[in-house]
């Protein structure tokens, strides 16, 4: 009996294999029967279904082409932060270098200007701090130089005393020295971001200047590129929104596809429907062709196939009524002979 149970079981799952491809098989005679132009004849009995078809692929197409828009459109922006970043980077760099020009220019503008190549009018205030700066040092130079020629002369405390004022008067200088390095930077910067920078005066000048000029047309080209990339990143927020995309690409793409997936679903009930028709009419011409003919013949397998399960389910299942009945047959007759011993015991009594 177990063995029985078990092949109507293996059998049933055979049935649904077969089911499986039929449904399959359907879907296929169904697109060849769509792909045929007899389908689109007015007396095809699936000429209803060509038009929601058509407009299936159509949207199909058209969900597709937006997910590579959308997608086409973050990857460039990708491409576009980090190419701004970059340029951003650069323009950083080449203003560093500019920096540290501003002090050689500096030096290269009061020099220039002690030389009186650049007038006293109009540069005076770029180099007040230099040349503040230079007669403090030179005072400070001064006074050592007569401290230690006095000391030559002086007795042992005096030599002392007037030690540690010319050690005093080295840092000073050295620390003036310092501040004047910063003072010719300072002026070397307020320099380049004059509007006197256009036309100067002095070659020497010019020649400091040179470098910092290239570097300011290379960050003018820099920003320029930056601006363009700033305009092409907007006009693709632009077409993100558009697209329906303008809040949440990835969570947009995500619900296409889910909504796309749905098409395909509908668009494969549709065909294996047109396929189902196609099959139990043979006739139709859309049926006629030879792909059609061969998922025909296909299908008619399975269901031969079927039906031959299906007897061999009724046979076991038959076996398997005739051994339930066997069963009940020897039950009863045990029950008789019980009866029967009962009756024979009482006749003895």
């Amino acid at each position: 009996m177990e063995n029985k149970e078990r092949l109507i079981k293996e059998h049933s799952g055979q049935i649904a294999e077969c089911e499986k491809k039929i449904k399959y098989l359907y879907h296929k005679l169904g697109e060849a029967g769509f792909n045929d132009d007899a389908s689109k004849s007015a007396d095809s009995l699936i000429n209803r279904f060509t038009s929601e078809l058509v407009e299936l692929d159509q949207k199909i197409a058209e969900e597709h082409r937006r997910i590579k828009d959308i997608l086409d459109a973050v990857e460039r922006g990708d491409e576009i932060e980090a190419l701004r970043k970059s340029l951003n980077q650069k323009i950083k760099s080449i203003e560093k270098d500019n920096i540290s020009n501003y002090e050689t220019i500096g030096r290269a503008g009061y020099e220039a200007f002690q030389n009186g190549e650049l007038s006293a009018e109009k540069y005076s205030s770029f180099f007040d701090e230099i040349i503040r700066m230079k007669l403090q040092i030179e005072e400070l130079e001064h006074e050592k130089e007569r401290l230690e020629a006095a000391g030559r002369e002086q007795g042992f405390f005096a030599k002392i005393k007037s030690g540690a004022r010319v050690i005093y008067l080295k840092n000073s200088i050295s620390g003036n020295i310092r501040l004047l390095q910063k003072h010719y930077k300072k002026s070397g910067e307020k320099l380049c971001h004059s509007e006197l920078v256009m036309n100067l005066e002095a070659e020497s000048v010019e020649q400091a200047m040179k470098p910092v000029r290239d570097n300011l047309a290379g960050i003018e080209k820099l920003e320029k590129e930056s601006e363009a990339l700033s305009t092409e990143n907007e006009k693709l927020k632009g077409n993100l929104e558009g697209l329906g995309a303008g809040d949440n690409a990835v969570r947009t793409v995500a619900q296409i596809e889910k909504d796309v997936n749905a098409l395909y679903d509908r668009r494969s009930a549709v065909l294996i429907e047109v396929g189902e028709i196609l099959y139990l009419n043979k006739k139709d011409k859309a049926a006629a062709s030879e792909a059609a003919g061969e998922f025909i013949r296909e299908i008619d397998l399975q269901q031969k196939e079927i039906e031959e399960i299906q007897a061999e389910i009724q046979k076991c299942e038959a076996d398997l009524e005739i051994e339930r009945q066997n069963r009940e047959i020897e039950n009863l007759n045990k029950k008789i002979a019980g009866y029967e011993e009962k009756i024979q015991n009482y006749s003895q009594e």
